[in-house]
């Protein structure tokens, strides 16, 4: 069968020292049918230009990826960034209807725009299609301006609404990356969850085969002095998102009388610089700069605790979360939604409320003095884990309700470009 997959944003599998994301971890679990994403050919994650102009790369037999040069943009929240989208967005309308038709479509939201391309080209030729919510967008937007706004900016993204009202109203079906965007995408269509309608958590891919990761030569001195401390782990952007792991350092000040614990900070971004300068006087906070897939297995494995700070209340999903309790690692999490919820059902980990520094604080000390705690939510994440976050089992299930989707509509009234 012939699938499309419409996801731009996200890290590309010929990027092979990243980690592999949601669209990439899909299409691994859908080899056997013949696969074409629709993707930027421009690098969300450290702004540069994958391709110079729009590009089809073979990956492997059967799999092509088709990447689409938009104007680029430098910030996340930005009109150079609505203006890429829309050009990206365009250029599928233009392009995809001369290809080959696929059986099915998965189109993700983010971006609204391409969905909405991609739910038009689906309804005018009878072919199945999904939508994946990962991020509520245009509402998202909303929180990014002054209250006193919101209503001018909600007139102002009038075609915008407008729009992400149609996508959810006809797609064949919704998946969502959190209960709470399910919810948020149900709303907008009016209708009641049918079983075309399903979540799919992000989940994390655990290297199975590395269970006592090789220590590269960059870290084998600072793994000698770390390997007995209790270790409190973050991994992720360092930007001025909603996830910034600035509240450690005043944690980690605070927290500085006790010699045992020490922080891990990895990842690299625009704000590196700055927390690398502010880092300099902290004995018991180690940076580690970007860091591939196998690194971060490593660090997984010398840590106690995995981290998830947050800025404001955000109920966004977060794939470090799944990666901490991959290893057996107790969460600490200031996120709302299905992360919460999760955390105090499982007793996987610590809710703290966001930029509360005593909380967090006070979170640490309690399962580093409570061992048989620690040894609790340590047993439950792995046992949780196991069960309900492993990518190898979620994508399987995503892929094998791609395929129901398709027979059902192969049942009915068939499908294809007029």
């Amino acid at each position: 069968m012939n699938v499309w997959l419409v996801t731009i944003g996200e890290i590309l599998p010929t990027e092979v020292k990243e980690k592999k994301q949601r669209t990439a971890l899909l299409a691994e679990a859908l080899r056997g049918h013949n696969l074409l994403w629709w993707t930027s050919a421009f690098n969300h994650f450290n702004k540069e230009w994958l391709f110079k102009k729009d590009t089809i790369l073979e990956i492997s037999e059967g799999y092509k990826i088709f990447a689409l040069k938009g104007s680029g943009y430098k910030k996340n929240i930005s009109l150079s960034r609505f203006i890429d989208h829309r050009i990206v967005a365009w250029k599928f309308k233009g392009l995809a209807p001369k290809m080959p038709k696929p059986n099915i479509i998965v189109a993700s939201m983010p971006p609204h725009d391409l969905a909405y391309e991609a739910v038009m080209l689906a309804k005018k030729n009878n072919i199945p299609i999904l939508v994946d919510i990962r991020d509520p967008w245009p509402d998202i937007f909303l929180d990014h301006v002054p209250t006193r706004l919101k209503n001018f900016v909600k007139i102002l993204l009038y075609k915008d609404f407008r729009m992400i009202k149609k996508t959810m109203q006809m797609a064949d079906g919704l998946i969502a990356a959190t209960n709470a965007f399910l919810q948020w995408g149900l709303r907008y269509t009016q209708r009641q969850r049918t079983w075309k309608d399903r979540v799919f958590y992000l989940g994390y891919k655990k290297n199975k085969g590395l269970n006592n990761p090789e220590v590269p030569e960059k870290f084998s001195n600072l793994i000698e002095d770390l390997e007995n401390k209790f270790n409190i782990f973050f991994v992720g952007t360092i930007s001025r998102s909603y996830h910034n792991p600035f509240v450690l350092l005043e944690a980690a000040e605070e927290l500085s009388e006790h010699d045992n614990i020490h922080f891990i900070i990895a990842g690299d971004g625009e704000l590196f610089e700055e927390l690398k300068k502010k880092t300099e006087n902290y004995s018991n906070v180690t940076l580690t700069g970007w860091i591939n897939q196998q690194e971060i297995e490593l660090w997984l494995e010398y840590s106690k605790i995995g981290v998830c700070p947050a800025t404001k209340n955000v109920a966004l999903p977060t794939n470090k979360a799944f990666a901490y309790i991959s290893a057996g690692l107790p969460v600490i999490s200031a996120f709302q939604g299905d992360l919460k919820d999760i955390i105090e059902k499982y007793q996987i980990g610590l809710y703290y409320p966001p930029n509360d520094v005593d909380a967090l604080v006070s979170c640490i000390k309690r399962l580093y003095e409570d061992k048989d705690l620690y040894a609790k939510m340590s047993s439950n994440a792995k046992r949780v884990f196991d069960e309900m976050f492993d990518a190898d089992k979620i994508y399987e299930e995503y892929a094998d309700h791609i395929e129901k989707v398709i027979n059902e509509y192969r049942s009915g009234e068939g499908y294809g470009f007029d």
